[in-house]
């Protein structure tokens, strides 16, 4: 009877054993299977490359339309010695197409319409002139001269056409002062569109007009 005892109590002892052993044998497949699956994701999914932004002014990261930029520049005196100057420039309001034809047409009666494929565009813009190292030269900014405009396809009209504004964007003026005027240019029809000013000293600066 002792002897039946003793071996049941083996018997059992080995198939808890067993049973153990297999629990603990299924427990370590899932726990590989999960660190595999990790590693799988992290080769199969990139971290994010964070984008550097373009300074502000710049044709990706232009000024926002109807937004103040200050612009520091230089003016020269006869001697050639410089003279580091700031100014405040805004565009204020854009008229184009039609409507910026029909402007420029009073405004100058030999304006002439625009060529094939282009619009006309109207730049209402400010320009005030607020810190100098000397109070002894004047600051001059031309709208035909220092700015174009320039597609969002690339393109920069250069044709023969540049028509006249009234007042026109071009002034002379001394620090302190401040002026309003027209930029007029063309560009692609429903393209949209951007400001380039072209400063005395080696810079540009992008504004955007929508």
């Amino acid at each position: 009877m002792i002897l039946k005892k003793t071996i049941g109590l083996l018997i059992s002892s080995v198939v808890s054993i067993g049973l153990l052993a297999a629990c603990s044998q299924e427990t370590e497949k899932v726990s590989v299977k999960e660190e595999g699956t990790k590693q799988k994701e992290e080769k199969q999914t990139p971290k994010p490359v964070a984008k550097k932004e373009s300074p502000l002014g710049t044709r990706s990261n232009p000024i926002p339309f109807q937004k103040t930029a200050t612009i520091e520049d230089d003016i020269y005196d006869d001697n050639g010695d410089s003279y580091p100057i700031k100014f405040d420039l805004t565009m204020e309001e854009i008229i184009r197409g039609e409507q910026a034809y029909q402007m420029l047409k009073k405004m100058n009666e030999f304006n002439e319409a625009p060529p094939e494929g282009y619009e006309y565009m109207i730049v209402k813009s400010k320009v005030k002139f607020v810190e100098s190292e000397t109070k002894d030269l004047a600051f001059n900014i031309d709208g035909i001269v220092n700015f174009a405009v320039v597609s969002e396809s690339g393109d920069i009209y250069s044709g023969d056409i540049t028509p006249s504004t009234e007042p026109e964007f071009s002034f002379e003026m001394y620090v302190g002062n401040e002026k309003e005027g027209y930029i007029a240019g063309l560009v692609k029809k429903g393209e949209k569109a951007q400001l380039r000013y072209q400063k005395n000293l080696d810079g540009e600066v992008f504004f955007n007009l929508q």
